[in-house]
């Protein structure tokens, strides 16, 4: 899972965080103290069985940016919290932050995940390591190490970016290095957005880069599509990742949908491990969000289940003049929370609101985000090997050679078809009772303007028997890549990318060779076609 080959990552990732602080927002935008609950401390602890959190927890987050600090004050006004980031210029903009807002519990440190001799002292209650760990040379080394940081009934949030989900920022990533885009230049994210939005509007990566939420800066679109040193990791590899850091699995911030167990059940999985389920979910375009999970210890103390009880944050004798306030509005009109899984926002009820304050749980929410108590573990096993999924990965990625190739673009939609058929050792059913057990479930991307291209359930009803052909055929002969192959109409095609590329002046005037051209093609004028003519050369 390591790479130790990759000594000079952190001197990439801190020039481009250095020059693009990120998140990208407003210093005056304020966070309402009700908002953050499930970044408490008692919450979390809860969440992960690990019984009641200290009164005054001990949280690190290691790899800070600018917001993160200000949000976990916010929810933890009573924690020692320590804040670091490899980044310079993101600790100043998350200092100052703070300081606008009055927090006054945060300490703030540069830090290298991948020098421990630059981490803080001690262990830590709550380790957040949220979106950083791809960023190391060696995450498993490094997990390895915050594991140790954890006490004995410590939690680590973790979140890592899922590798089928993200293949479009993928080669959204593939498209901007080809075309000479980088995070050095402060001109290139407006000129990437100005060149994605040239693409027609049924195209996937143009769907993907406007429906991504940061694309509306240049700083996030520097994180997402001119990052430095990204990586996604399958639900099999996060499995392995927390097996071999000797961590646990606790409880997964995911929408109820994407929680393991209920798509186990719903899905006829059962008896799979949490990552195979999960990487399931991920390769069928169903995750919607990143993996984030909090872990333990796998060595840590049984598992706590605690009675229920109202969160402590909507409790009345909730500190702090402002937060009390809140409360109040809260038990006069109500008012809506946002969820952190990507569900539905919360909607509570003033009577509801009134009950919290008194330390009572409403049957309406015993089950509910704002109650603490009860077991949020998965009954699943943790983590089962499965050896054959690096040659599976191998083979998705591969350029196929024929006149009814699969369309590169679209290669993590084919895995998901293929995936029964090529690991037949995973004892799935095959692809038509695969669809009819997601017929009740499976939410579709597609729709106007993008037909089809965006998820493999809502292609596949729309190419039900190309696929089944596909299936049927003959092994495809393999390229090594893109200089290795031809594309039907070959000269007129890299002629068509050409002018496309020149059109609107965005991209950088570089020299740009036969097979980079033909990987642009494939990508950029691609996407009206599930199967490809690609021809050895």
């Amino acid at each position: 899972m390591g790479n130790p080959a990759a000594p000079g990552k952190a001197a990439t990732m801190r020039a481009q965080y250095g020059a693009w602080p990120y998140p990208h927002v407003p210093l005056l935008a304020s966070l309402p103290s009700t908002h953050p609950f499930e970044l408490h401390a008692s919450w979390l602890w809860d969440r992960a069985g690990s019984g009641p959190a200290p009164t005054r927890p001990r949280i690190w987050i290691a790899g800070c940016g600018t917001f993160q600090p200000y949000a976990f004050a916010v929810a933890n006004p009573q924690a020692e919290i320590v804040a670091g980031d490899l980044s310079e210029p993101s600790l100043a903009v998350a200092r100052r932050r703070c300081a606008v807002h009055g927090v006054r519990n945060v300490a703030f440190a540069p830090l290298d995940l991948d020098d421990p001799s630059t981490w803080p002292d001690g262990q830590f209650d709550v380790v957040e390591c949220y979106g950083v760990l791809m960023n190391c040379a060696d995450p498993l080394a490094t997990l390895r190490a915050l594991r140790a940081r954890l006490t004995a009934r410590g939690v680590l949030r973790l979140m890592v970016y899922p590798h089928w989900s993200r293949q479009r920022v993928f080669q959204l990533q593939r498209v901007a290095k080809l075309l000479g885009f980088t995070a050095a230049e402060r001109s290139h994210p407006a000129r990437l957005r100005a060149f994605v939005k040239r693409l027609p509007a049924a195209h996937p990566l143009r769907h993907a880069f406007t429906t991504y939420a940061d694309s509306r800066n240049d700083a996030g679109v520097v994180d997402a599509f001119l990052h430095g040193g990204d990586r996604g990791f399958t639900g099999w590899q996060v499995g392995a990742l927390l097996a071999d850091a000797g961590l646990q699995p606790a409880h997964w911030f995911h929408r109820p949908w994407a929680q393991p167990d209920a798509m186990a059940e719903r899905l006829a999985l059962t008896g799979r491990s949490q990552g195979e389920v999960l990487a399931y979910l991920d390769l069928w375009q169903e995750l919607r969000g990143n993996f984030v999970v909090l872990a333990r210890a796998a060595d840590a103390p049984p598992r706590i289940v605690q009675a229920t009880a109202a969160h402590p944050s909507f409790r009345g004798d909730a500190a702090g003049l402002r937060h009390r306030l809140r409360l109040l509005r809260l038990g006069l009109v109500g008012g809506t929370l946002p969820a952190r899984t990507g569900d539905a926002p919360l909607r509570v009820r003033p009577a509801d609101a009134r009950a919290l304050g008194a330390g009572r749980v409403p049957a309406t929410l015993a089950h509910g985000p704002l109650a603490l108590g009860g077991d949020h573990g998965s009954k699943l096993p943790a983590h089962a090997d499965w050896p054959g999924e690096a040659a599976f990965l191998a083979r998705a990625a591969a350029l196929r050679l024929g006149r009814r190739a699969p369309n590169p673009l679209y290669a993590h939609l084919f895995a998901a078809w293929e995936l029964a058929q090529r690991a037949p050792e995973l004892q799935l059913p095959d692809l038509e009772t695969q669809m009819g057990r997601w017929l009740p479930w499976a939410d579709p991307l597609e729709g106007r303007p993008v037909r089809y291209g965006l998820t493999p359930y809502g292609t596949l009803l729309r190419f039900r028997q190309n696929v089944a052909d596909h299936l049927a055929a003959p092994e495809l002969p393999l390229a090594a890549d893109y200089a290795a192959v031809r594309l039907r109409d070959d000269a007129a095609t890299l002629q068509r990318v050409r002018a496309l590329v020149a059109a609107g002046g965005e991209a950088p005037a570089v020299a740009r060779h036969d097979a980079a051209l033909r990987e642009l093609a494939v990508l950029l004028l691609g996407h009206d076609a599930l199967f490809l003519c690609l021809e050895p050369a």
